[in-house]
């Protein structure tokens, strides 16, 4: 029997809602005065720092969630089949 298949990722929405993520913190940043005294060099290393910051943390979490959501299918369907076996065969 082949292993579970967990749903697929929709890698799509998941890099826009980081970049928007992203540019809603920078945005954020901007209205709150957060660029006061930086100079151009501070201002693209906040952004870039940001961005790769979310885009590091969200991918993450996405191959632990991914990961976990196989490993999980895979035993509740392998721990079913054993059940549905042990009952018929009785």
């Amino acid at each position: 029997m082949a292993p579970a298949q967990a749903p697929p990722l929709s890698l799509p929405k998941i890099i826009a809602g980081t970049l928007l993520l992203a540019v809603l913190t920078v945005a954020g940043t901007y209205v709150f005065g957060g660029f006061a005294g930086l100079s151009a060099r501070g201002v693209i290393a906040l952004i870039i720092g940001v961005t790769f910051s979310y885009a590091l943390g969200v991918g993450l979490m996405a191959v632990l969630f991914y990961s976990s959501r196989f490993h999980d299918e895979s035993a509740h369907k392998a721990t079913l089949d054993r059940s549905k076996d042990r009952y018929t065969d009785a």
